[in-house]
């Protein structure tokens, strides 16, 4: 089944490369035809995002419409097709032009349609439960995370064409405790100790995506986003879901609580920073990525008290005065053990760019509310 999946890709590719050639170029030698449908083969991508109905998923997708050029592992190519994948769609149409809408669990699509992945030349797979709903749920981050990307990474390691993986990974999957702290500094020589649920299973699929590439099998990318702020939409089940809600609701004139204290540094990544590194880790050569499968993205280092300045900056004193202060343990304790401070040498010799500083996000997202 999975062989003539991939014939059938393969002769399809073949016949829209052929018959874009002769509209360009006419009637070519043979020895021209066959050199230039190979050259042609070989600039045109299939691309399939999971997670694609989320927020950062839909912001990817919007940057690589059918017929755009995308690079993908050092070289430019066409997006040919674009498949986006989630368990809830809300709006078919709101994908960029000429995409595919497929939606079911992930897990469960695999399982029914392999055609859909083992097709794919680069797969970004942003699908995720959230950290607060893994820690309330153990089932459900197993199953969404863990079980759903090991089918995926599978599926994926049968195709005869090595596919491109770029996986959304996580700052979580370092994490500290009384007796054993992080080091001042994390950086990508840090041994990974996850607090949490979400950051083990994240790891988890770090390591077994890390070994289908080892094996040939695929060309996977690891990309530890920090938490992304400020997003829009209302509060999800996220543990560090505060750390858009105390800017993104005071901003639209809506009261919210700041679970921790002022003093706590985390370290963020705006929306655009974290779309640029998603993209960057797909666009990136392997000999520029080396060995390593994992890195962390640059981010923001800033403390929930400049946050909170931030947004008095921007909004005014009456909107941060919308912001209350009463500690909630079991948040504190999840993102208490997260790094508050990330060095990215290695990605910045990938090529991947700094951040913004929050200000500028806070003024971003500011933009977009009415009356603004």
């Amino acid at each position: 089944m999975s062989r003539q999946l991939r014939a059938d890709h393969a002769v399809a590719k073949a016949l829209a490369a052929l018959q874009s050639l002769l509209a360009a170029t006419g009637w070519p030698t043979v020895k021209e035809l066959i050199c230039n449908v190979e050259e042609a083969l070989a600039a045109m991508a299939n691309i399939l995002i999971t997670g694609a109905n989320g927020f950062l998923g839909s912001r990817l997708a919007a940057t690589m419409p059918v017929g755009s050029t995308v690079r993908l592992n050092g070289r430019d190519e066409m997006v040919e097709r674009l498949v986006l994948v989630d368990h809830l769609v809300t709006d078919k149409a709101a994908g960029p032009d000429g995409a595919e809408w497929v939606e079911g669990d992930l897990g469960t699509l695999i399982a029914a349609q392999p055609g859909l992945f083992l097709s794919a030349d680069a797969v970004f797979h942003l699908a995720s439960a959230t950290s607060g709903e893994c820690e309330a749920e153990l089932d459900l981050g197993i199953n969404a995370n863990l079980l759903a990307g090991v089918a995926l990474g599978r599926c994926l390691a049968s195709a005869a064409h090595r596919p491109l993986l770029v996986f959304s990974s996580t700052i979580a999957i370092y994490g500290g405790t009384p007796e054993a702290p992080l080091p001042p500094v994390v950086d990508d020589t840090t041994h990974p100790t996850p607090q949490n649920s979400y950051g083990s299973q994240k790891l988890m699929l770090e390591a077994f995506f890390a070994d289908l590439s080892r094996r040939g099998l695929i060309t996977a990318r690891s990309l530890r986003l920090m938490t992304v702020s400020v997003r829009p939409g209302r509060p999800n089940g996220a543990a560090s879901s505060f750390l858009s809600g105390m800017i993104r609701e005071p901003l639209q004139g809506e009261n919210t609580n700041v679970p921790v204290g002022p003093e706590l540094q985390v370290v963020l990544n705006s929306p655009d920073g974290a779309v640029a590194g998603l993209r960057h880790a797909g666009a990136a050569s392997d000999d520029v990525w080396g060995g390593p499968r994992g890195v962390n993205l640059p981010g923001i280092s800033v403390t929930v008290g400049e946050m909170a300045a931030a947004l008095a900056a921007v909004g005014g004193a009456d909107v941060a005065a919308r912001l209350s202060w009463e500690r909630d343990e079991t948040i504190e304790r999840i993102v208490t053990s997260w790094p508050a401070e990330v060095a990215s040498e290695r990605a910045a010799g990938i090529g991947f760019a700094a951040d913004k500083p929050f200000i500028e996000a806070v003024r971003d997202f500011a933009a977009t509310v009415d009356g603004r």
